[in-house]
């Protein structure tokens, strides 16, 4: 299988949607950029993933997009560096710690106070590990659009300007 030949339906992808109406090109590749340095960070320093990503060159990540008439879906998926073949083992094993890791830091964000401060964290929070902060500023990116999805298998992270949902 290479990726002429790839069927979507064949592979567990990551997909990313984006609100429907204009979407700011700027706002985009900064997404884009600090999703995959993050997925990169996940990989390697996931036990199952880690190999993979010591490897020269590394897994290269791929994007496809489609439109519907609500949001830009951006279909995301790994493949060797030097086939173009996708990677589906390493794909659904990453994306799959991805969402688990980014769902657990969103679930230990300091909660909003009264006043819609958060009355716990300083503007500058110091992260325990790289993956976290990284994390962080995949979350602060993604709150740059009206809505965002993440969504892998029947995982779906939801962002709609300062709120929040993991379904």
């Amino acid at each position: 299988m290479n990726k002429t030949t790839l069927n979507q339906s064949e592979i567990h992808a990551l997909e990313v949607g984006l609100g429907s109406g204009t979407v700011s090109v700027s706002n985009l590749s900064s997404l884009l950029r600090v999703l995959q340095v993050t997925l990169r960070e996940v990989g390697k320093n996931g036990e199952d993933t880690r190999d993979s990503f010591s490897e020269r060159p590394p897994p290269v990540l791929h994007i496809s997009s489609r439109i519907t008439h609500e949001e830009l879906i951006l279909i995301l998926f790994f493949a060797d560096a030097r086939a173009s073949n996708p990677m589906l083992k390493l794909s659904e094993g990453l994306f799959g710690l991805f969402i688990e890791r980014f769902g657990q830091f969103i679930k230990e964000l300091p909660q909003r106070g009264l006043w819609g401060q958060s009355s716990t964290v300083s503007k500058r929070q110091q992260f325990d590990s790289e993956v976290n902060k990284r994390l962080d500023q995949l979350r602060i990116e993604l709150r740059r659009f009206p809505t965002a999805r993440l969504k892998f298998n029947k995982q779906t992270i939801l962002f709609e300007g300062d709120r929040m949902e993991i379904q």
